[in-house]
């Protein structure tokens, strides 16, 4: 549940954000005078007009070269309720605007009348007549920025950008959503599953994540569209190969963004001036049209010179197919430095947190001996942060938060991981940049549920006292005429050959070894140092008869007996190439 905002944390958020956006403008140049007039006018002060727009031209005044802001302002506000006279602002102080430095940017290369805004069913149905022909198309999108809570509500999708190499289509989603059926989506979706056609994108994740409000886009579907690539981690990967590809840039040199590498490339930077503005207002303005086609169209451009400079110098391209994110987790380990050049270090020498959408990788690392704490919606921003450099950890998040958390955190604490890749691509990333040897020894080391290391030995007549006090437990809770039963149910592989006491690979999984009998109180099934209850619920009768060792987690009671799991999990990490067999 999200925290409750006063209003005076409202009103803060809201003049902070004016005053950046008066700063971009006229400060820094970063946004243009309309995209600066929509988000001041109609979305910012409207939330408090009569505080904010006295602010807001006091904001202005105190800069420089704000007088046509302020001209513009006064002439919208009808004079805002008399600022001239109580401010005694006085106009421009040699009488004329002085218009702000014009930097050359990299133009569209598509005529104006190949640009269509696609609003209606025909004018889709035309879209993908031309879509569907195409051998390559280029992929973004557009939406209303949270200029005040900072995104962390995930915005809906305003305008798709489609753009083939004669013509790029402006999707409407605010008048498409209402006038398009599941059929019409799904005849978009088909063309992205062509696998004849390339599709491009540049950070694709948050473009596809706004499509899932459509069923036809989830991310199971977008996930497997086939010759589908997200051009950023592919720029790094072919630095990373040949740095004369780029001017002699390493990947570690190359800028992150779409308008850093169109300027490497092509020597002009993208006019990013239209990025932060209202894009839900409709009509758009003309530079918004020029500025969201020449987004996606340059994509084509930026593809057609990478496969040319990798074709003179003889590297394969483009790089294996695998979902956007995978492929940017993939490349990225490629282009990343391995941490210990020296030698592999044991798996017990590292310690991590994984962020709250890292829980797949949290249970990996754990499996494979690593001490990693899982931090859920519960942790707060300086409990992460405490524990982190308390405990001398690495913090594992998304490249988002890590942008963010990085400058609070020491040199080489934080480090971002593609939210979006399955665990086990997320695993080698750690392992290969962090040089992890993994041993038979350290497999199954920890317990994956909670990160504990020191188990508790119980015996099958001890185990079975504690199943006596869980009404949870299968074999508790079964009637005895029913126990057999289940029995029988088993394999014959399973009632012919027991269940090992402890096998030599599963004796030497737990490193701290405490006896039940000091440990567990068996009146109450609990652990006597924390109070917490071993977990029974799980055990089966027919599987007790045979094992006589058990192993209980001391800090959250989870139950350990001797099976195939070692074997699979050692199994698993060999098909991986993450050991040797």
């Amino acid at each position: 549940m999200a925290a409750h905002i006063t209003d005076h944390e409202k009103l803060s958020r809201l003049r902070s954000a004016i005053c950046a956006f008066n700063s971009k403008m006229f400060s820094h140049g970063s946004m243009s005078f309309d995209a600066w007039l929509e988000i001041i006018t109609d979305d910012l002060v409207p939330r408090d007009p009569y505080s904010l727009r006295h602010f807001t031209l006091n904001d202005l005044r105190s800069r420089g070269n704000t007088e046509e802001g302020i001209a513009r302002l006064l002439h919208i506000w009808d004079g805002a309720d008399g600022w001239i006279e109580s401010s005694g602002y006085q106009g421009m102080p040699d009488g004329k605007f002085h218009p702000p430095i014009e930097w050359s940017y990299y133009g569209l290369k598509l005529p104006r009348e190949a640009i269509s805004v696609v609003d209606s069913k025909e004018a889709f149905s035309r879209s993908l007549d031309v879509l569907g022909a195409s051998d390559i198309i280029g992929i973004d999108g557009e939406w209303k920025p949270d200029v005040v809570d900072g995104q962390k509500i995930l915005q809906r999708i305003s305008i798709l950008q489609l753009a083939t190499r004669s013509h790029c289509f402006l999707l409407d989603f605010l008048q498409l959503r209402r006038i398009l059926h599941h059929g019409d989506w799904k005849l978009l979706s088909d063309i992205f599953n062509s696998p004849a056609i390339i599709k491009l994108g540049f950070a694709l994740d948050g473009d596809f994540a706004r499509l899932e409000e459509i069923p036809v886009f989830s991310k199971e579907t977008t996930a497997n569209y086939p010759n589908l690539f997200d051009v950023k981690p592919i720029v790094k990967w072919l630095a990373a190969k040949d740095p004369d590809m780029f001017e002699r840039r390493t990947e570690r040199e190359i800028p992150g963004s779409l308008t850093g590498i169109i300027n490497v490339l092509f020597g002009e930077p993208l006019d990013k001036r239209e990025q932060i503005s209202n894009w839900e207002r409709r009509p758009l303005r003309e530079s918004q049209i020029i500025y969201a086609a020449l987004d996606a169209f340059c994509l084509i451009e930026v593809w057609d010179v990478l496969r040319s400079r990798s074709a003179d110098r003889n590297i394969a391209f483009p790089p294996g197919k695998m979902s956007p994110s995978e492929e940017a987790l993939k490349l990225e380990l490629a282009a990343f430095p391995v941490m210990n050049l020296d030698a592999a270090i044991a798996a017990s020498a590292k310690k991590f947190i994984c962020d709250t959408h890292l829980e797949g990788l949290s249970r990996r690392l754990r499996n494979i001996g690593v001490d990693t704490e899982f931090a859920d919606e519960t942790w707060t921003e300086q409990q992460l942060l405490e524990q982190t450099m308390r405990d001398d950890r690495i913090f594992l998040t998304s490249p988002a938060r890590w942008a963010i958390v990085r400058k609070q955190l020491p040199r080489g604490c934080c480090f971002s991981i593609s939210n979006n890749a399955k665990a086990i691509r997320q695993l080698e990333y750690v392992v290969r940049m962090f040089n992890i040897a993994i041993t038979r020894d350290s497999v199954l080391s920890r317990c994956s549920s909670c990160n504990g290391d020191v188990f508790i030995h119980a015996t099958r007549h001890e185990v079975m006292l504690l199943v006596k006090l869980s009404p949870t437990s299968e074999v508790a809770s079964t009637p005895q005429s029913a126990q057999p039963a289940r029995s029988t149910r088993c394999t014959e592989n399973t009632r012919d050959n027991p269940i090992p006491t402890a096998g030599p690979d599963f004796a030497t999984c737990f490193k701290n070894v405490v006896e039940a009998r000091e440990t567990i109180d068996f009146l109450t099934g609990k652990v006597t140092l924390n109070g917490i209850s071993v977990d029974v619920g799980s055990l089966q009768e027919f599987k007790m008869s045979r094992v006589k060792d058990y192993y209980i987690c001391s800090s959250c009671g989870k139950v350990y007996w001797p099976g195939t799991h070692f074997g699979r999990t050692w199994h698993f990490l060999i098909a991986n190439k993450l050991v040797q067999a």
